[in-house]
């Protein structure tokens, strides 16, 4: 039987909230030359049993992706490069974003050792096992 708290729902939804706009103003706000902290769309869904991200990561590959959880959050991290500055000529328009992208979910009662990810045709798919708890 999963025992859910609907207190603990809407804690988790308000820190979430509170996280995302954080993280969005230090996007908007460090800027060095180039170099900004890059984000991605992310769609986070839950059912009884599991949670389940799916982020956009066109471009990427596996081995260009680490994802962490720890103390009840979830991270993914992706770098990507750009192109090699030594060549001989200058950008018309530049639009691709080049570096690490990385984007951070509190994601609460999480089975650690059972947490699943694929990535095809750029899209990351997490799938995070609730920990089962048993009553006595």
């Amino acid at each position: 039987m999963l025992k859910t708290n609907s207190g603990s729902k809407h804690r988790q939804a308000l820190d979430q909230l509170f996280y995302d706009v954080m993280e969005e103003k230090v996007s908007c706000a460090i800027k060095k030359g180039e170099s900004v902290i890059n984000t991605f769309d992310v769609d986070v869904r839950e059912n009884d049993t599991c949670f389940f991200v799916e982020a956009e990561l066109p471009g990427f590959t596996i081995d260009n992706i680490t994802i962490v959880y720890e103390n009840s959050y979830l991270s993914i991290i992706a770098e990507k490069h750009g192109l090699d500055q030594n060549e001989d000529y200058d950008f018309i328009r530049r639009e691709r974003r080049f570096g690490i992208f990385r984007r951070n979910f509190l994601v609460q009662n999480v089975d650690n050792e059972n947490i699943k990810a694929t990535l095809k045709n750029g899209v990351l798919k997490i799938e995070l096992p609730k920990a089962s708890h048993t009553m006595f």
